[in-house]
């Protein structure tokens, strides 16, 4: 036993005896990823006259953010394909995002190839052509639109 520690003892002394006139330092830090959306809606969002023309008229802002290496993406899908529904009933809309019109009878992807840290806020607008109430079943009609965001 004896024999053990005194050689433990001189195997750590001769380590410092080696020692060499270089060493380095590995310094290292890291930024989370982060990719966010965030829909601030207009009060006309949910109040929108169905008998009166709309054209381009604003109905929410979206927030995107991101730090990714990649870029991003934004998805943009609606429950209803892109019409108001009141149960079996529906009403035609158009809807444009950053002043693009959107086809949302599918799920439209927006990709932004950047690799920069991005705060951006973008319109979202609707049009539509007014119809007199007495032409239209009474009762709500609405549409969800959904936007996601994810890295490229």
């Amino acid at each position: 036993m004896k024999t053990l520690l005194f050689t433990l003892s001189l195997t750590g002394l001769s380590f410092s005896a080696f020692a060499g006139t270089t060493a380095t330092l590995l310094l290292k830090g890291q930024i989370a990823q982060q990719l966010n959306i965030s829909v601030s809606p207009e009060s006309s969002a949910s109040a929108l006259n169905l008998s009166t023309t709309q054209a381009n008229t604003k109905v929410a802002t979206v927030q995107e953010k991101s730090n990714s290496d990649t870029g991003y993406k934004v998805t943009i899908s609606s429950q209803n394909l892109g019409v108001l529904k009141n149960s079996t009933h529906s009403f035609v809309y158009a809807l444009s995002y950053d002043g693009t019109p959107l086809n949302l009878a599918s799920p439209v992807v927006r990709s932004y190839t950047a690799s920069a840290a991005v705060t951006v806020n973008k319109n979202v607008n609707i049009s539509y052509t007014g119809v007199p109430a007495d032409q239209l079943v009474a009762g709500d009609y609405t549409d969800t639109i959904t936007f996601t965001i994810a890295a490229n």
